[in-house]
Formats: C-alpha cells, sequence, structure tokens
C-alpha cells in the first residue's frame, strides 16, 4: 500500500518540520516488514542513526539541568531513552498511524508493539537530521515532538517507578515495598504516603490521588537507590 501524500503532510505538521526530501520520510516509516521479504530500503538505519540523534538530545538536557553524576544522568538517559518511554511519546503525535507494516505485522497488532513504535519514532528523528544536515534544526523538531507529551519531566514520570522498586525489592530482599498514608487532605485533595521495605522508610510522595502519590514516593526512593549505589563510585566528580 503506497503513502497517502495528505497523511504525511498531516505528520509533518504535527512534528512541525517539512522535508525537503520526502523520501527520507517514507524510508523512516516503512517496517521492514511491509518489504514482504523482497530488497529495498526500510527504517532500520535511519532507526539507528536516529538512536544516536535522541540519545544526544536526553543527554544534553539531563547535563544542562542536573548536577548530578555520571552513573546517575547514565541511568536516568536510559529510563527517558526506553522502550517505553519512547513509544508513548510517539503515540501522543499519533506516529503509529503513519507506518507502514506487512500483512503478518497488521494481523499481529504490529502497530500496539512499543519496539515497532519506538523504532519509528527514532527512524523519523533520523531522517530528519539527514534532510536537515543540522542537529540544531533537529533537536527543534524532538523539542516540538517532547512538548507534546508535556515536556521531558512528564515522559520522566511517566516511568512506572512502582513496578521498578517492586522489581528491586523483590531481587535484593525478596520482599514488597509497602506504601502507607501518612497524611491526607479532603479539602485540597492531596495525599502524602511513604514507602517502606524492610520497614525501612525510603522516601515519602505527594499527589492529587492515591495512586499518583504512591508512584511519586517510589520515584523518589528509585533516585535515592541510584544515587546511594553510585555514589561512592563516582565521588567527587561531577
Amino acid at each position: 500500500m503506497p503513502f497517502n501524500e495528505d497523511e504525511l503532510i498531516e505528520l509533518e505538521n504535527r512534528i512541525g518540520y517539512h522535508f525537503e526530501n520526502r523520501s527520507l520520510l517514507k524510508i523512516a516509516l516503512l517496517h521492514k516488514s511491509a518489504l514482504e521479504g523482497k530488497e529495498g530500503h526500510c527504517n532500520d538505519k535511519f532507526e539507528w542513526l536516529g538512536d544516536a540523534v535522541v540519545g544526544l538530545y536526553i543527554a544534553d538536557y539531563l547535563f544542562s539541568q542536573y548536577e548530578k553524576p555520571r552513573s546517575w544522568l547514565s541511568a536516568m538517559k536510559a529510563k527517558w531513552a526506553s522502550e517505553e518511554s519512547l513509544a508513548q511519546v510517539a503515540r501522543n503525535i499519533h506516529l503509529e498511524r503513519f507506518i507502514l507494516l506487512g500483512k503478518g505485522e497488521e494481523k499481529g497488532r504490529g502497530r500496539e508493539k512499543n519496539s515497532i513504535i519506538s523504532s519509528a519514532l527514532e527512524a523519523l528523528v533520523g531522517a530528519v537530521y539527514l534532510d536537515s544536515k543540522s542537529f540544531d534544526l533537529t533537536k527543534k523538531v524532538l523539542d516540538t515532538i517532547f512538548s507534546s507529551e508535556g515536556g521531558l519531566e512528564l515522559v520522566f514520570l511517566s516511568v512506572n517507578y512502582k513496578s521498578l522498586l517492586q522489581t528491586w525489592s523483590l531481587k535484593e530482599y525478596e520482599t514488597l515495598p509497602m506504601y502507607q498514608v501518612i497524611e491526607e487532605s479532603h479539602e485540597l485533595k492531596t495525599y502524602r504516603i511513604a514507602v517502606f521495605i524492610n520497614e525501612k522508610e525510603l522516601a515519602v510522595g505527594e499527589g492529587s490521588s492515591k495512586k499518583k502519590a504512591e508512584q511519586e514516593a517510589a520515584r523518589k526512593a528509585w533516585e535515592k537507590i541510584i544515587e546511594e549505589k553510585y555514589s561512592f563510585r563516582d565521588y567527587p566528580c561531577f
């Protein structure tokens, strides 16, 4: 099935960039399954390039915004650039609508797979970089794409820290984290919740719902664990 030119223009409008060479955009959206075993261009190489560009974009942001040691920055970069996070951002601009898939992937609900959607986003970024020949212009496109999700900070907060903390706690202590409401205001609709592991309080989170407060507590606990794990190795170099 050929690309719909009107849909390509719609995608260009969504990301705030219009291609000089639109064939680059088409390749970025062409999943290898669409070749149906034939030779031809697909978005694999563009994904490889885009992965590096997105990585630099996130690294630049973290480096400029946080006075943290290298290991903390690396851990956060890995989370922000994860398949799950990038797929979420891609869905927010409805990128899955524009990907060209093979019949097998269509039947297998490939349009819903994080791996395919996040790869397409990286390929799209790679295509923008190739077309513009400029990291600064590509950075503006990334600013637009990430701002559709509320910015890099919200992508960061969207990571399921409760799940991360639970996995770590089970591995290290063979026990689950426990969450306890320590303050509740019905008038202000706010909750303060503490998270404990082995009866030791790790962090306190606040939110407009118990779920949000628990997620915030888990995030703070996870950051604390990362910092303590790597603090000796990195100290005093920042």
